[in-house]
């Protein structure tokens, strides 16, 4: 199991949450965030820029797929692209039924 976290541009959110549905993401966690990175110049001027942070459990052999899905949806060539990370889960806990490992995720 992986958790992926990306962090995109606002406006991006809307097609790749249906891209994402598209292919089998079974469901995401939103987060409205602020960052800069290498669109401030200056450290005295850092400018906040408003953000979306996604957060998805994924199958291991998910990963790629949704990789690219991202990359062909939230890629625009220009600074403020966003990031994205893949993370080890060591367990996943369904609270609601108990379920755990791979069949809370999905």
């Amino acid at each position: 199991m992986k958790k992926l976290e990306c962090v995109i541009r606002p406006e991006k959110l809307k097609e790749l949450a249906e891209e994402l549905r598209g292919i089998g993401v079974s469901g995401l966690t939103v987060t409205e965030v602020k960052g800069f990175g290498q669109q401030t110049t200056r450290p005295e001027n850092y400018l906040f820029l408003p953000k979306t942070k996604i957060e998805i459990y994924l199958e291991d052999e998910k990963v790629e797929e949704v990789f690219e899905t991202i990359t062909r949806v939230c890629k625009t060539g220009q600074m403020g692209d966003g990031k994205a990370v893949i993370l080890p889960v060591e367990d996943a806990l369904r609270i609601r039924t108990g379920e755990r490992k791979i069949k809370a995720i999905v």
